[in-house]
Formats: structure tokens, C-alpha cells, sequence
């Protein structure tokens, strides 16, 4: 999408909220570096990371659109740079060219369909499972996380991520330290993918 016009720039460092689930909303906030994280949540105070933007994507827009209370809570995961405009002048940016909408339809749909996956991701698969892909979807071998944060990524507790790293530990698959995962041997995760996700 093209430059906001009268837009405002906001540097965010590491677990910074740029705002939380409930509050209203006043402006929308375009990624221009780092990663932002869209979070639930829960009841217990447990934390679920149901979607990861980068450079390029938006967060709120459809909040000022309808003019409802942000759904969920927005973070930065690491340092952060993001560009803001308020809702006013959003609303005007996209009066301004119809393609606009249409850009704006297209990620929403594709948004849309990445929560889908994600909600059947986590309603039926195990946790072993959805650990092994997140493992595998990471080129590196050495991973900095932490275990409480993974399981925020994966929408699980800490204890059943704790249980299914211990048995991956045990089978040579990975090593953990603290706040380090290393994935030893790649095959088996695969192989485990195959099994559990026939």
C-alpha cells in the first residue's frame, strides 16, 4: 500500500503493546520493521499468539472500520518501527483510491483463511505435532525461546510443550537449554508430521 499522508512513526523495543483487547479504537498501524504480535487473552491469564505481522501489513484497520474495540492485543516481539494514522484521516485514505479497498479486502481474506488453519491447527492436532512443525519451520538449528512463549505461539500451556520437548529430548530429536531449543536431528520431526498428520 502506497505511504500514509499526515501518518506518524513510533519505534517499539521488545514486548512494548502498542495497544490491548477492549480498548478503542483511535488509529491504525502499518509494520515497517520488526514483527508485531496479535494476542488472546485468556481467562486464566494464559497468552495465545493467534497471528504474526511483518513490514508491509496492517493491525486495526478493521477496528476503525467498524469503529468496535480492538479484539486482541497488539505487541511487538522484538524492536519494532511502525507507522500510525489516525482513524480519521484512514478513512479518507481509502476514499481517496478504490484500490485501496480492494488491497485491503485481499489481505483481509487472506487473513481470514490463515485463522481458519490456525483454529483447526490447535482444535485437533496434538501439541507434539504443531511443536514438531514449528520446529521445522525454522531454518536455523538454535532457536531462542522461551518455553512460556512457545507455547504461545503454539496456543498450548507451558506444562504439555514442557512434556512434549522432555520426549523429544529423550529420542536425540532436540536439545533445550534455557531459553534455547536445538533441533539435533530434523528426519523424525518430519517423520512425526507424516504419522500425526495423516
Amino acid at each position: 500500500m502506497h505511504d500514509f499522508k499526515g501518518s506518524s512513526v513510533r519505534k517499539l523495543v521488545a514486548g512494548e503493546v502498542l495497544w490491548e483487547a477492549g480498548e478503542a479504537s483511535h488509529f491504525v498501524a502499518r509494520v515497517e520493521e520488526g514483527t508485531l504480535e496479535v494476542v488472546q487473552h485468556s481467562l486464566q491469564g494464559e497468552d495465545a499468539v493467534l497471528n504474526r505481522l511483518g513490514p508491509g501489513e496492517l493491525a486495526g484497520e478493521m477496528s476503525c472500520l467498524d469503529g468496535q474495540p480492538h479484539s486482541a492485543t497488539l505487541r511487538a516481539s522484538g524492536p519494532a518501527r511502525v507507522t500510525t494514522l489516525e482513524r480519521q484521516q484512514f478513512l479518507l485514505w481509502l476514499r481517496q483510491q478504490p484500490q485501496r479497498w480492494e488491497q485491503l479486502m485481499q489481505r483481509q481474506s487472506q487473513r481470514i483463511r490463515g485463522l481458519s488453519a490456525r483454529l483447526a491447527e490447535v482444535s485437533f492436532e496434538p501439541v507434539q505435532l504443531r511443536l514438531a512443525r514449528f520446529l521445522l519451520n525454522h531454518e536455523q538449528d538454535s532457536l531462542q525461546i522461551t518455553q512460556q512463549h512457545l507455547g504461545q505461539y503454539l496456543a498450548a500451556t507451558r506444562e504439555s510443550v514442557s512434556k512434549a520437548l522432555s520426549s523429544m529430548s529423550r529420542q536425540g530429536w532436540v536439545a533445550t537449554g534455557r531459553g534455547v531449543i536445538q533441533i539435533l536431528d530434523r528426519e523424525p520431526l518430519q517423520r512425526l508430521i507424516v504419522e500425526l498428520g495423516s
